[in-house]
């Protein structure tokens, strides 16, 4: 693979996992004010469809989770359940900036 196809290539996964995390963010913001599974989560991905595996969704549950956009429950079941904080909220209504490695469209 030439170097300029490997370009290519990462920056297509750093997109995707951006989209999923935007689309997750969404899934969360519908979902309020109780939440919902990760179970959940990656059947809104599928529907899209974004590539997304189970891991992937607790990777990005935890990418949103350390930039205080959302909050995991962990141990009350093996299923982790997820809930927009209040940055999240204010970030997916455009009340707030969105951090760097979130796919946020541009505000019409």
């Amino acid at each position: 693979m030439t170097e300029r196809r490997l370009d290519a290539a990462i920056d297509m996964a750093r997109a995707e996992r951006e989209a999923l995390r935007w689309l997750m963010l969404t899934a969360l913001w519908h979902a309020r004010p109780y939440g919902t599974r990760e179970d959940v989560l990656l059947s809104c991905a599928h529907e899209i469809p974004i590539y997304a595996t189970a891991d992937l969704i607790r990777r990005e549950l935890g990418w949103l989770e350390s930039h205080g956009l959302a909050a995991i429950v962990r141990e009350s079941s093996p299923i982790w359940s997820a809930k927009l904080t209040a940055l999240g909220e204010d970030v997916y209504e455009y009340r707030a900036d969105a951090p760097a490695g979130l796919a946020r469209p541009p505000r019409w």
